[in-house]
């Protein structure tokens, strides 16, 4: 299997990074590894994502999954089935929102988690669009695990459903510790293109691609 080693942040043009490119059709081939785990249990968090497909709202896609074991395959999972879903420990909140955001432009998806009563929220470009309490109350997303985007990961590191597959562009993955306060999430580019996570920062961290996923340079902005 091709394989290929990036710094996302190693980008030639000052304060461009990269992207990756997930190519249609799907195959279980395209996915991206991020060389990065936990090195402590998350009781709360803030992922955020930019993404641009034109993927239909029919599908299922999976853009980030983190598994430590082919029993903890859902360790933490952001995913679309008619409508973004959360998994934390293998349970999840079935549904939190169906945003427009499948029109081949840039967006921005964010996703907050706090262990102490459940809440959840999901924000698209800024704007706070789900929000609930009760998931996985109590838990942590546990240290150890494998971070892929664009697959899910239903044995550690593969296991993938073509079905499950994204196509399309993926770009700026940061994790933070913490649920980020609105401010912090931003409503525009000029914040979106400045997020540093604590935990996972995309501008430091590398990541392989395999099969016929590539990385290219990303102008961060609307």
């Amino acid at each position: 299997m091709h394989k290929q080693l990036f710094n996302p942040g190693s980008s030639a043009v000052p304060g461009d990074s990269q992207k990756i490119i997930f190519p249609s059709p799907r195959s279980i081939e395209n996915y991206a590894r991020m060389q990065t785990t936990l090195s402590s249990d998350l009781r709360s968090f803030t992922l955020c994502v930019h993404m641009r497909s034109t993927m239909s709202t029919s599908d299922t896609m999976v853009l980030v999954s983190y598994a430590r074991a082919s029993s903890q395959d859902n360790e933490l999972l952001l995913f679309f089935s008619r409508g973004f879903m959360l998994h934390i420990n293998q349970h999840d909140n079935n549904y939190m929102a169906d945003p427009p955001v499948w029109d081949g432009e840039w967006h921005t998806i964010c996703t907050t988690w706090r262990s102490s009563d459940g809440a959840w929220q999901l924000y698209a470009d800024g704007v706070l669009t789900a929000s609930g309490s009760g998931l996985r109350v109590g838990g942590a997303v546990r240290t150890g695990g494998v971070f892929i985007l664009g697959q899910e990961q239903d044995t550690l590191g593969g296991g993938f459903d073509v079905n499950q597959t994204f196509s399309g562009e993926l770009s700026g993955v940061n994790l933070w510790d913490r649920v980020l306060s609105p401010a912090e999430i931003g409503a525009g580019w000029a914040v979106f293109c400045n997020h540093h996570g604590n935990v996972i920062d995309w501008d430091t961290t590398d990541i392989a691609v395999f099969g016929e996923t590539s990385m290219t340079e990303y102008q961060c902005s609307k």
